[in-house]
């Protein structure tokens, strides 16, 4: 089990993704297609709270990403059973 702080930093993270969505969603709805800054707020709470689990779990895979290397597991390598 990862430690404590792993999940303290990975909600950070989740805090990130949710600011840039929350950015990148308003300046094409609301500045690019000219939409009611209202009906924008209305869909995006909806939004936000089915993408909270997308969100975390991307939000823990980056954190690991940025700290811990993948091993390559080399196809000719047979597991052994004993």
């Amino acid at each position: 089990m990862p430690e404590p702080g792993f999940y303290w930093a990975s909600m950070f993270v989740s805090y990130a993704f949710y600011t840039i969505y929350t950015l990148l969603t308003f300046f094409i709805v609301v500045q690019w297609l000219q939409i009611d800054v209202n009906y924008y707020l209305i869909g995006l709470m909806p939004t936000l709270i089915l993408l909270t689990p997308y969100f975390f779990r991307m939000a823990r895979r980056t954190w690991l990403t940025l700290f811990i290397a993948p091993k390559p597991q080399h196809k000719t390598e047979m597991p052994t059973q004993g």
